[in-house]
């Protein structure tokens, strides 16, 4: 090897001679003791000789990833801009993510404090993992600092933009797949929560992977592609367990979308989501002693949403319950508890519960977020109006590639489902003007698709 090394830098060549390039080159990657008269793709390894041929031969596959590119950098580049105007020295959005992440990161396990009394027991299964596992991988890579976390998440905000364009080259075109990439970069929803320590910008990326593994294990009918589909939700679900909801959803439909070994592609989706959530349902079994699928927190969350009090509230919930009933009671007796009680209102209050669920419908789809709220200080008029420019055409035009869609329904049906059952915990249970930011995305792929139909009928209807 060494002689084709000092060949190709002798001085009496030049430093970038092809030949003598590809020899060093050929040498490099394959073992071959017999001299190599020139680089050849057929030495490769059949996975390498593809993705070489595929770039080199191909130049709409290089133009693909030159704009995939582009679209990345953009996305980051505004986000990290939006990133650099916060004050990135203190955490304002709290709610236990960061004081998790850390404790991850430094061996010290994973519990908090006893929320309720802090004397008492901790907490060891208060929250969903997947976001704090994702904060102590920043962590322990770049230390305690909040700036680092927060460019990590608009990393994964940015490769958010990117699935965004697979999703719409697989029901709209190529050209729409552009404008839904750049769309999403510059959507500033998105770009805002990449700002604050909080699960929206990984839960959306998560989930909208894994619906698009989903429609290339739809298309591909390979078993692999549904276990990673299946696998992808469940890290889904471990970031925001309402989303567990989707993993038997969505096993129900792939038969009614697949051609072609449609079982097995449906039971290696459903055996990857399943075994990704089982390890930490384990975990929590061996604490607890009891069955708790992912966190401890869905009694209090459905508690103080679902009592006399909720509805007159400007934030849609409110702490109603005397703390001191819950003395003495486990972290698993005290959710079951809340649950009881909130149980309990619906139970004698169907009519109040009722009103309840139409108002969190109402909040979950509206156009800008309400000012008595926001993260570290309340929404000012600025996101008011940004949001309320921005998100009503997106659910004006996403709702047009619904009803469009809806003639020849059966390949958006993974879509369908994913808005529909990915919302319907939230309008059940609580919700906020954030947690639709995964199907925002969505939204997003059907306006491009009603734009792509308007084309072509403006384009039928003059000839």
């Amino acid at each position: 090897m060494s002689g084709y090394i000092k060949t190709a830098l002798c001085k009496k060549q030049s430093a970038w001679n092809p030949q003598s390039v590809r020899r060093v080159l050929c040498r490099l990657f394959f073992p071959n003791p017999e001299p190599c008269p020139g680089f050849s793709f057929y030495h490769l390894p059949s996975t390498f000789y593809r993705l070489c041929l595929l770039f080199f031969r191909n130049p709409r596959l290089k133009n693909r990833l030159f704009i995939l590119g582009l679209i990345f950098l953009l996305a980051l580049a505004v986000r990290i801009g939006f990133i650099l105007t916060l004050d990135n020295s203190v955490d304002v959005w709290g709610d236990w993510w960061d004081d998790l992440g850390w404790k991850l990161a430094s061996g010290q396990g994973f519990w908090v404090t006893n929320p309720y009394f802090p004397s008492g027991t901790a907490f060891y299964s208060w929250r969903a993992p997947g976001f704090p596992l994702f904060l102590s991988l920043m962590y322990r890579v770049f230390g305690h600092g909040f700036l680092a976390a927060k460019i990590g998440i608009a990393v994964v905000g940015s490769l958010t933009a990117l699935v965004i364009y697979g999703l719409c080259r697989f029901f709209v075109s190529e050209k729409a797949s552009v404008a839904g990439g750049i769309l999403y970069a510059v959507y500033p929803a998105a770009i805002f929560w990449t700002g604050y320590l909080a699960p929206e910008t990984l839960t959306t990326f998560l989930l909208l992977l894994s619906l698009f593994m989903t429609m290339t294990a739809v298309r591909s009918s390979r078993w692999t592609d549904a276990f990673t589909a299946g696998v992808l939700l469940g890290f889904t679900a471990l970031t925001r367990s309402g989303a567990v909801i989707l993993i038997p959803v969505l096993a129900m439909i792939i038969p009614l979308v697949t051609v072609k070994k449609r079982w097995v592609v449906t039971g290696m989706f459903f055996l990857g989501g399943v075994l990704t959530i089982l390890p930490w349902t384990a975990r929590n079994y061996c604490i607890h002693h009891a069955p708790v699928a992912i966190s401890t927190e869905g009694g209090v969350v459905f508690y103080i949403a679902n009592n006399e009090y909720s509805l007159a509230s400007p934030a849609g919930f409110f702490h109603a319950e005397d703390v001191g009933e819950f003395r003495g009671l486990s972290e698993v007796e005290a959710d079951r508890k809340f649950y009881a009680m909130g149980l309990d209102y619906v139970r004698h209050h169907p009519g109040g519960y009722a009103r309840l669920v139409a108002d969190r419908f109402l909040r979950y789809w509206r156009l800008f977020p309400h000012t008595i709220s926001g993260p570290g200080e309340n929404y000012g008029k600025k996101h008011v109006l940004i949001s309320f420019f921005t998100e009503t055409p997106l659910i004006l035009l996403g709702l047009a590639g619904i009803m469009v869609s809806l003639i020849r329904w059966r390949p958006f049906l993974p879509l369908y489902a994913v808005i529909f059952m990915f919302s319907f915990p939230y309008i059940l249970i609580r919700t906020a003007i954030r947690y639709r930011l995964p199907v925002m995305g969505i939204m997003l792929v059907f306006a491009c698709f009603f734009f792509q139909e308007l084309r072509v009928w403006k384009r039928t209807s003059t000839k």
